[in-house]
């Protein structure tokens, strides 16, 4: 019976460092999901200008704004939908990223 737990455990373990695919929309941790911040702009100037303070960029997946790793690569995918493949720590909240990439998938922000 240990054993079973043993192996079962290790391989939760193992599989927690597998890279995962999250779709959302890129947004910034002080904003989150609703960007009003900047009265009469568009929610890609909102994001824009927050991550220059002290906010980072991070996903917004319909329930939960999960922080990422890079703090480049999103700048040009600003209030819009992607895919970020990466691995998640849930500890830190934070998603390691591999890639970023455009969703496609017949809807928009």
């Amino acid at each position: 019976m240990k054993q079973n737990c043993l192996i079962f455990t290790l391989a939760g373990v193992l599989f927690a460092n597998e890279p995962a695919t999250f779709t959302g929309i890129i947004t910034d941790t002080m904003c989150g999901k609703t960007h009003g911040m900047m009265k009469g702009q568009p929610d890609d100037a909102c994001v824009k200008m927050c991550v220059k303070g002290p906010s980072e960029f991070a996903l917004f997946d319909g329930k939960s704004v999960l922080k990422l790793s890079d703090q480049k690569r999103p700048a040009k995918f600003a209030a819009q939908r992607v895919k970020v493949t990466g691995i998640y720590d849930e500890k830190a909240g934070r998603i390691k990223v591999t890639s970023i990439e455009p969703a496609i998938d017949g809807t928009s922000k």
